[in-house]
């Protein structure tokens, strides 16, 4: 079981990170085709030759090939670098930034301007038109510049959200039955009373990027932070197991779990989080103007935040709606214990929800 969640994480983040670097590839090709088509559009083949002092050999078609390929090549150290360099480096100074961002441009001029000038030109000084290269390389600076923007709104909309934003899809709202988890961490007041706003500050940061690693795992969708709170959601699509959202859980306190060393050597405490749970029809809708974003309304998540209230034992625990448990009471891997006679504050028709406990008592260290 360990193995085949490790797998499943895995296949998972690569699966995410081939998307991106195809995004970034299509993007890429797309605007060197667009800069060729610009250029040399309305030019005969003489034409061609004579404007930019290119090798016979030189056609149009060629040049179309020639800006595919090398564009196609260009993008993949390039979504390296989006993927995995400026990740790495986001918390350092933005001079420092800002010095690789430029350095890795003027890598990928230098690249260009020995290709052009060594096949395109044949290594003749005479003939090299600088023009033409500075052009390329201003151009190529705006590509950049729009790709790791578009990458930067992908990634504060959210996965799930981006393709739905552009498309306006929610500018009439429409209804959609989804699963929604309120994740909320633990004694976060004396925490916070304890280690200070900016070193709070970084345990939130470190414990919600382990959390996108079990949203991934587990193929959910992060609505929204509020404060020390996650609010997670999924699409019941066909086929959906409701008993998902329950591992997810599980699986996040295995990744804390896992780096407990961490956690506590740096912030002197393991955190903990309660969840609740529920599931049924909502309204989403894209609102605002000078910022947007989409928002669900309902009841759903109204009872979903009441009922995250009822735990206050000070362990990790998850409780669910009873709409969500009519979807996994027959589930081999949990027991339900039921919680009568509710008086949920606002919401008087909600008397029962239950208290998730996992059947196996090696179930956490099966999860990872």
């Amino acid at each position: 079981m360990k193995r085949l969640q490790l797998k499943k994480w895995n296949y998972n983040k690569k699966m995410y990170n081939l998307k991106e670097l195809l995004l970034i590839a299509f993007l890429w090709i797309g605007a060197a085709l667009l800069f060729v088509f610009i250029k040399i559009n309305d030019l005969s083949e003489f034409r061609l030759t004579e404007v930019y002092q290119v090798q016979h050999w030189v056609s149009t078609v060629r040049i179309y090939i020639i800006a595919f390929l090398l564009s196609g090549l260009i993008s993949i150290p390039m979504g390296i670098m989006h993927l995995f360099v400026y990740p790495a480096i986001n918390k350092q100074s933005f001079g420092f930034i800002l010095r690789i961002r430029l350095l890795n441009i003027l890598l990928l001029i230098v690249f260009v301007s020995f290709f052009y000038y060594f096949f395109i030109f044949n290594g003749n000084l005479h003939s090299f038109n600088f023009s033409l290269i500075m052009s390329i390389s201003v151009y190529a600076v705006l590509i950049e510049s729009f790709i790791t923007i578009i990458l930067l709104l992908k990634r504060n909309l959210g996965v799930g959200f981006f393709s739905d934003f552009f498309k306006s899809n929610y500018l009439n709202p429409s209804k959609e039955e989804r699963v929604f988890m309120f994740l909320d961490m633990i004694d976060s007041t004396p925490l916070i009373q304890h280690l200070g706003s900016y070193e709070f500050s970084n345990l939130m940061q470190d414990c919600f990027a382990d959390l996108s690693d079990a949203v991934m795992e587990y193929n959910g969708i992060i609505y929204q932070f509020v404060g020390d709170e996650a609010v997670i959601t999924w699409k019941t699509k066909h086929g959906f197991r409701f008993s998902n959202s329950l591992d997810f859980y599980y699986s996040y306190l295995c990744i804390l779990e896992s780096k407990k060393d961490y956690y506590t050597q740096k912030y002197g405490v393991l955190p903990k989080f309660r969840a609740a749970v529920n599931s049924g029809e909502v309204t989403i809708a894209l609102v605002g103007d000078i910022k947007r974003e989409i928002a669900y309304y309902g009841n759903v998540l109204n009872t979903c935040s009441r009922i995250q209230k009822l735990s206050d034992n000070g362990q990790n625990q998850i409780i669910i709606s009873e709409s969500f448990f009519k979807h996994v009471q027959y589930s081999d891997n949990y027991s339900f214990l039921a919680l009568t006679d509710l008086k949920l504050k606002g919401i008087p028709d909600i008397k029962t929800a239950y208290v998730v406990k996992p059947i196996r008592t090696n179930f956490n260290r099966s999860v990872l």
